[in-house]
């Protein structure tokens, strides 16, 4: 009788291990899943020439602006340099007095040429020579955040004062306009735009499905105020304590970098929440710079810990960190 107790309790201690191993199987299975991203972190070593706030990738080389301080003023002393993807030095161009002066500046490539442009208040644009690495100011013209084959839309950012997204199609040159705080990015899922807005203390994402449904408008640039409308726009989502510093798609669906006090998401858009997918292991500070045209972005960022920067690429579901060493 003993016997078959025993045996009876064996069974059970087997069927009971069982199932428990079969459980963190599966909440292993679940993690996986739901760690989607895949994140890389390598050096780029460089010789230290500042703190890095822009970067660009043109002719599949690095182009970065290194800011430093200057003795007896709060201005910046700014330098570009060249490198390629590995970190190998190329060169340096030279950065003229009236970039210097710049409080608000980006880099833009366009039609195989890198373009300097202020962004704010009275613009001006340097174009890079193409043999000489010399920084050439030029007539100043404006440049589309996003094209496609039916539009080009551009932006117009007036600080405090808003801004607005003008939608101009490329046959009939109609321009459409709404109104849209601080764009960074433009993204496009089928036939569906989202702009995404990162204002000082709110970032929103704008959802237009037919660009002909905005206040019909001409591509004027000299307002000093953004748009005051925003028909045919549908709002997915307004959040107050957190910075969306930038959108991107995979797979057919968009997702979202951001951050609050402490940490750094991705993220979906849930019911006009914002719901994270994936939390990144350390804190740093994001910046968006570039949007390629396989869909890629590049991106610079800073690590309050160690007091590193370095670019950031984002690739569908691979997440890049090329720290400056």
């Amino acid at each position: 009788m003993k016997k078959y107790f025993l045996i009876i309790f064996i069974v059970l201690i087997l069927i009971s291990c069982k199932k428990t191993n079969s459980h963190i199987d599966v909440v292993n299975l679940k993690k996986e899943k739901l760690s989607e991203f895949n994140v890389k972190i390598d050096t780029l070593t460089q010789t230290k020439n500042g703190d890095l706030t822009k970067v660009v990738l043109f002719r599949n080389n690095f182009y970065c602006m290194f800011e430093t301080s200057r003795k007896n003023t709060t201005k910046q002393f700014i330098k570009m340099i060249v490198f390629n993807q590995k970190g190998k030095f190329i060169e340096d161009a030279f950065v003229p007095e009236e970039i210097q002066n710049m409080s608000h500046y980006d880099l833009i490539v366009e039609n195989d040429s890198l373009y300097v442009k202020e962004n704010q208040f009275e613009k001006e644009n340097f174009v890079l020579g193409e043999y000489i690495a010399d920084l050439n100011k030029i007539k100043t013209r404006n440049f589309p955040i996003f094209k496609d084959e039916t539009y080009s839309i551009y932006s117009d950012y007036k600080g405090e004062w808003g801004g607005t997204i003008f939608f101009e199609n490329n046959k009939t040159k109609e321009v459409f306009e709404t109104y849209s705080s601080c764009p960074i990015v433009v993204n496009k899922i089928k036939k569906d735009y989202y702009v995404t807005n990162n204002g000082m203390f709110s970032s929103n994402i704008l959802k237009i499905s037919d660009p002909t449904k905005l206040h019909k408008s001409k591509l004027n640039f000299n307002e000093n105020v953004g748009s005051k409308y925003d028909e045919g726009v549908d709002e997915i989502l307004n959040i107050d304590d957190i910075s969306i510093t930038t959108s991107f798609v995979n797979e057919y669906k968009l997702y979202h970098l951001y951050s609050d006090k402490k940490n750094v998401f991705i993220g979906v858009i849930e019911n006009g929440k914002m719901k994270p997918q994936f939390k990144f292991a350390f804190n740093f500070y994001p910046h968006f710079n570039q949007k390629l045209d396989n869909e890629k972005q590049l991106l610079t960022f800073y690590i309050p810990s160690n007091k590193e920067n370095g670019i950031l690429i984002i690739d569908k579901k691979n997440i890049y960190f090329h720290v400056l060493k």
